[in-house]
């Protein structure tokens, strides 16, 4: 039923489109770092950031002018953590058990962003702000435990802000460079003994036409 969800939302999300005067469109893939924040920190562990990677494609819509823009994305991005765990025995600091385990989510993020851009000889300079709905597509960890349900993880809802440029290039390809820092508004998880909630940095590099 979820994934059932997602592609309906994603055929109605082209038909939008189509209809619309369409300015341009592309490309994008990234690699994601992702850092959440386990509220309480969970005893005996180290809560470290998870390395990912996204793709997704967008248009570009006039919205109040030639500068300003509205932008439609589809992207699926990866996130997660990774947990170093470790055991000390009764009367001593010494470790009788580590080890590391990652726990993962796979998500569709549906961002809408107010694009300005900057023009100038050389290139275009340009800064997003957007509110985003991710859904939560599959959620796993390493192992299995009855003490936590790591398939519970929810959609989410957060805010992005991203700053780019595009060198100026006579070519009907048009690379463009791109960073954006993610914070989610809501908790991706929320138990009984821990809340959990994401930040992330993204670097792209993407190919507009």
């Amino acid at each position: 039923m979820k994934l059932l969800s997602v592609i309906i939302f994603a055929l109605l999300f082209t038909a939008k489109i189509n209809s619309q005067n369409i300015q341009g469109y592309g490309v994008k893939v990234g690699y994601v770092n992702t850092k959440p924040t386990y509220s309480p920190v969970p005893n005996g562990e180290n809560i470290k950031s998870r390395d990912g990677f996204s793709i997704s494609v967008y248009a570009d819509l006039f919205a109040l002018n030639d500068f300003i823009f509205i932008e439609p994305e589809l992207k699926y991005i990866q996130k997660g953590s990774i947990h170093e765990y470790f055991l000390n025995g009764p009367d001593s600091p010494n470790t009788l058990l580590n080890g590391v385990f990652n726990i993962r989510q796979n998500y569709l993020s549906v961002p809408i962003s107010l694009v300005y851009k900057v023009y100038s000889s050389t290139g275009s300079t340009f800064i997003k702000f957007a509110p985003r709905y991710d859904f939560l597509l599959s959620s796993n960890a390493d192992f299995s435990s009855s003490s936590a349900s790591w398939n519970q993880y929810k959609n989410v809802f957060g805010g992005t802000v991203s700053i780019g440029y595009a060198p100026t290039i006579r070519a009907a390809v048009k690379p463009f460079i791109e960073v954006s820092y993610h914070t989610d508004f809501t908790d991706t998880y929320s138990g009984s003994l821990v809340k959990i909630h994401n930040s992330a940095v993204e670097f792209c590099f993407g190919a507009g036409f």
